[in-house]
């Protein structure tokens, strides 16, 4: 009976840690989230960055104001990224097989993350114009290689993980590696998983801005729209193209939050 007790209230005890964990790092992201326009506030209204530095409120003004042609060139830069992220999950979902039924990878994507991670994006782009006509393609395929490093590095993290404790105890219960992973690795890979694919998916959209800005656009894209605002001196068209890539980063951002989220309450 004592004991029966003792196991209900540490249950209990142990929902109410996770419920306020949870409140807690809810809590964290949300003030980091206000931060960021309150600070952009308070600069812009000392003019210390001159004229051309507008607030939020000003920002969100001229992205209402141009919201018709900032659209209108965002469409393709948002498609392409998308194209590029889900080209990246499948590359992950496959890799994280790989890793956890064959461990000896696990140095492989440490070393070809290592290795695209050291290179530039922008000089990337003139090159792979050699090959890709501008446009779409070769806008995704700079996309596909923006993303390659947290998947890589989430890959070699999952790949460690999933294989802690294989050893022991799948020798003790006679489980081969796949068996091992389905039951054991995937679900320890949760929380890697999670982080690769957050900053996975707005490193795809920025990919796509960078490869628009450095020439790879066809006749639209954001990112070429932000080079014409910036060398017109179109300050608000500036401010709006802005302020559309940092509204457009965090909605992936949230909607990678909310498909993990159960997943991830699901291994805590």
């Amino acid at each position: 009976m004592t004991a029966a007790v003792l196991d209900i209230a540490m249950t209990g005890k142990r929902a109410r840690s996770r419920q306020v964990g949870g409140l807690r790092d809810t809590a964290i992201v949300v003030g980091m989230v206000a931060f960021v326009p309150v600070a952009w506030w308070s600069v812009a209204a000392t003019g210390v960055l001159g004229p051309g530095f507008i607030g939020p409120g000003e920002a969100v003004k001229a992205l209402i104001e141009q919201w018709d042609i900032v659209w209108y060139n965002a469409l393709p830069t948002v498609s392409a990224a998308v194209t590029g992220a889900l080209i990246l999950v499948a590359m992950m979902a496959v890799g994280l097989f790989v890793a956890g039924v064959l461990s000896s990878v696990t140095p492989w994507f440490v070393a070809l993350s290592v290795v695209v991670g050291s290179v530039p994006l922008i000089s990337l782009t003139p090159a792979l114009s050699l090959f890709f006509s501008r446009g779409t393609a070769l806008i995704t395929t700079v996309v596909v290689l923006a993303g390659l490093v947290p998947v890589a590095a989430t890959l070699a993290a999952c790949a460690r993980v999933s294989q802690q404790g294989y050893e022991e105890l799948g020798a003790l219960y006679e489980a081969g590696r796949l068996t091992w992973w389905t039951n054991v690795g995937f679900w320890r890979s949760i929380p890697s998983i999670g982080v690769g694919l957050r900053t996975m998916l707005p490193a795809c959209f920025v990919g796509a801005i960078v490869a628009e800005w450095s020439g790879a656009a066809g006749e639209r894209g954001l990112g070429s729209l932000m080079a014409n605002a910036l060398f017109s001196y179109q300050i608000d068209l500036l401010w709006a193209t802005l302020m559309l890539a940092a509204v457009v980063s965090l909605v992936l951002l949230a909607v990678v939050s909310l498909l993990m989220a159960p997943l991830e309450r699901a291994v805590r």
